[in-house]
């Protein structure tokens, strides 16, 4: 195993522009951490959502044809956080002091809680994917001067498979499915979402489902529900959706064996994987407004 910065705080500018980095060609990289620092522009204390957002993209493959896997900043962040990875956010309302935020992208799921494992066989080789590109937002609510340090895991050894993040973002119709694609090879280890009206922001009277962003969601073959339906709180309540790092409470991933201890990993379970017209059908609420919705899984074209 190796653990070096593949960057050594970089210094983007105060505008947004985009940058790639290689990934190893003879290796299997099994996470990339990002460690963000900046300075307070202000008496006013940054959140922890404006330093995730600095990195408004992380992108697998930077060119589009060979792009395998994004996922905004933030809702990494809140991945993290809803994985059990819920790495402390430095701040200060003093002018010009430190603040900083780190979280990881698990190429390998076992990289990513506080109890990681390096000896599982996952990860994305160099035949896949040769380089990270990082979007950067521009300089952000109170905040200056960004510097990004990049540190990489990786192994010698061959990969059965690595997680890549499919996002799916869109506005939604009241009473309306969406169908987000869940590309094969693999196992689809959980879907991720974020609504900008979570069920924590719906006060009108009586309303209990229909009021929020999403109302429900279900796994599909051929349009026909074979997984749920189930509802944003209900995947919520298995992975901490309120916890206190946790930036928004529009995050919730229902998690349909990421970690899996025992076992395979995600579903179809056994030797199967993910067939042809498999989808994640979301149903809109009366809120109509924006969505994210990530399917999370383990690809297996290595």
């Amino acid at each position: 195993m190796k653990y070096y910065l593949l960057e050594a705080d970089d210094d983007p500018s105060t505008g947004s522009e985009i940058e790639s980095r290689d990934l190893p060609r003879n290796e299997t990289a099994k996470a990339l951490i990002f460690d963000i620092t900046a300075q307070q522009s202000s008496a006013t204390a940054a959140t922890r959502v404006n330093l995730a957002a600095q990195i408004d993209q992380i992108r697998i493959g930077a060119a589009e044809s060979n792009r395998v896997s994004e996922v905004d900043g933030e809702d990494l962040d809140a991945f993290n956080v809803l994985n059990g990875n819920e790495v402390s956010f430095d701040s200060s309302a003093a002018d010009n002091a430190r603040v900083s935020l780190g979280y990881v992208y698990p190429f390998d799921p076992f990289c990513l809680s506080p109890e990681v494992d390096f000896n599982q066989p996952f990860g994305i080789s160099g035949n896949v994917a040769r380089k990270v590109e990082i979007a950067y937002a521009a300089d952000g609510s109170n905040i200056d001067d960004k510097r990004v340090a990049i540190g990489i895991v990786t192994s010698p050894t061959a990969t059965s498979g690595y997680v890549a993040f499919h996002r799916d973002a869109y506005t939604v119709a009241n009473g309306v499915n969406n169908f987000t694609d869940i590309p094969q090879p693999g196992k689809l280890l959980g879907v991720f979402n974020f609504e900008t009206t979570s069920a924590a922001d719906v006060t009108s009277d009586g309303v209990h489902r229909t009021g929020q962003t999403i109302q429900e969601q279900a796994i599909t073959i051929n349009r026909k529900d074979v997984l749920g339906h189930i509802y944003p709180t209900t995947a919520a309540a298995m992975s901490g959706n309120y916890t206190a790092n946790l930036t928004d409470t529009g995050y919730s991933f229902w998690n349909l064996g990421f970690t899996n201890k025992v076992g395979g990993l995600g579903v179809p379970s056994g030797s199967s994987e993910i067939p042809q017209n498999m989808e994640i059908r979301t149903k809109g609420g009366s809120s109509a407004d924006a969505t994210r919705v990530y399917a999370v899984t383990l690809n297996t074209n290595v």
